[in-house]
């Protein structure tokens, strides 16, 4: 009998990645857009532009990391 494999597929490693990519983009722009929705609303400083922005990229690494670590630890078994 074939024994079935542990670790994914080439493939599956590529769309992680390329995910966790489309992934950080999109907490940034999230990030960018929210802060620009609160300027607008609230009368706000320019500078929450760069906040949100920011706060997007923080969260978006905080993300793929935690996605990256999901990932390699389905490999570990």
């Amino acid at each position: 009998m074939k024994e079935s494999k542990k670790e994914p597929g080439l493939a599956r490693t590529a769309l992680v990645l390329g995910g966790a990519g489309t992934l950080l983009a999109a907490y940034i722009v999230i990030g960018f857009f929210v802060a620009k929705w609160l300027r607008n609303l609230m009368d706000g400083p320019a500078s929450w532009l760069a906040i949100g922005t920011i706060a997007g990229l923080i969260l978006g690494v905080v993300n793929v990391a935690l996605l990256i670590k999901n990932f390699l630890g389905e490999q570990n078994g």
